[in-house]
């Protein structure tokens, strides 16, 4: 108590300084409109900073919640896409009405045969041959074993192998066991990519006939599977790989997915695999 008397007394010219400079700038602001507008407009000011700045620091906190909404629409538009693509490519020899009506009707209808789900990666690993993706969402959230998965931008990733109430484990390109039937995005000709377990950015499309005419760069798309849609993208061809039988090519292909900077995912659910699938056990019995 004794210190802070002390203080008062040897500061009291300064003290007083500041109370009368104070009730100084009440008098101007107070009496005077032009001096108080000014006032005003200048606390509006730094109020209004101030506020930008802790916007600035709740939008950071709201990053992922904001992201796993934009995932939610991407699935939705990336289902809308696909069953757009699908039914032009079905009527693109027939007139313009009847794209006009599908565009215009057919985008409302719920009963899609693809649904796209979100995911995140929890787990990813490609420093050896036997690579695998974990993603955090399971059975509980309607993942299943079988069902594709493709990154935000639409290259295929890989398909899920295991699951549990809460994780999958996807079985991705970059790993020997995985198989897909592709094509080149000008051919019906269809062959199979594949991993030689060298390069992560790059796979192999392989058992197209040598005949098959192709340019460096062509794409590559999903052809006949019960896992991915049609059409899916799967990579670029970067240059013709050795091949193993004169009847055969066999292309090295640059995968879409960069699986370096992989975090967010879409799941694939497709409506009509259970069905498919019963079906075609019957007849092998």
């Amino acid at each position: 108590m004794k210190a802070l008397f002390y203080f008062i007394i040897r500061n009291l010219h300064w003290l007083l300084a500041i109370l009368l400079v104070a009730f100084s700038f009440y008098l101007v602001f107070s009496h005077n409109s032009y001096q108080r507008s000014v006032f005003l407009s200048s606390s509006n000011i730094v109020v209004g900073n101030v506020y930008k700045a802790s916007n600035y620091v709740n939008s950071f906190f709201h990053l992922r919640r904001n992201n796993s909404q934009l995932l939610e629409r991407n699935a939705e538009l990336e289902m809308k896409l696909l069953a757009l693509m699908s039914h032009l490519e079905e009527v693109s020899r027939k007139d313009s009405v009847e794209v006009r009506a599908f565009v215009r009707d057919s985008l409302a209808n719920e009963l899609f045969q693809f649904s796209f789900m979100p995911a995140e990666v929890a787990n990813l690993t490609f420093a050896g041959s036997n690579n695998f993706i974990t993603l955090n969402r399971g059975s509980l959230h309607g993942i299943r074993s079988g069902m594709g998965v493709i990154s935000q931008t639409g290259g295929i990733v890989g398909v899920v192998s295991t699951v549990s109430s809460r994780f999958s484990v996807v079985l991705p390109v970059i790993n020997p066991n995985f198989r897909v039937s592709a094509k080149l995005s000008h051919s019906e000709n269809f062959g199979l990519i594949s991993w030689n377990g060298k390069n992560v950015r790059e796979a192999q499309l392989t058992e197209l006939p040598r005949h098959e005419v192709f340019q460096r760069g062509d794409t590559v798309l999903t052809s006949f599977s019960r896992i991915f849609p049609r059409n899916l993208i799967i990579g670029f061809v970067s240059e013709q790989g050795q091949r193993r039988d004169d009847n055969f090519n066999i292309f090295n292909v640059r995968l879409a997915t960069n699986f370096y900077t992989l975090r967010d995912v879409l799941v694939i659910d497709d409506r009509f695999y259970q069905e498919q699938n019963e079906l075609e056990q019957s007849f092998l019995r």
